[in-house]
């Protein structure tokens, strides 16, 4: 594929195809970042308030993208698997 059809591509694609991968952007937090809202909250998931390994855990957004939020230290909590696998029903 040349690099003209590459740029027409909307979405994911442009970014996957293109050799230049500077703007993408994963919404992923780093190690650094978990393991602080981890420490932060003690290991205590938000939503079921039990305590769990951070192995256990996965990393969130406080203030979801779709809301404006952003992917810093301070928009990290850590949730159980199961909790961050069902939390948008409790929203």
């Amino acid at each position: 594929m040349e690099d003209d059809e590459i740029m027409k591509k909307s979405g994911i694609y442009r970014y996957v195809l293109s050799k230049d991968l500077r703007d993408l952007s994963f919404r992923t937090f780093d190690k650094k970042q978990k393991r602080e809202a981890y420490e932060r909250q003690k290991g205590i998931c938000p939503y079921c308030h039990k305590h769990f390994e951070l192995e256990e855990m996965e990393a969130d957004h406080i203030k979801p993208w779709s809301k404006g939020g952003t992917t810093i230290a301070d928009n990290c909590q850590m949730l159980c698997r199961d909790c961050n696998r069902t939390k948008g029903n409790k929203y």
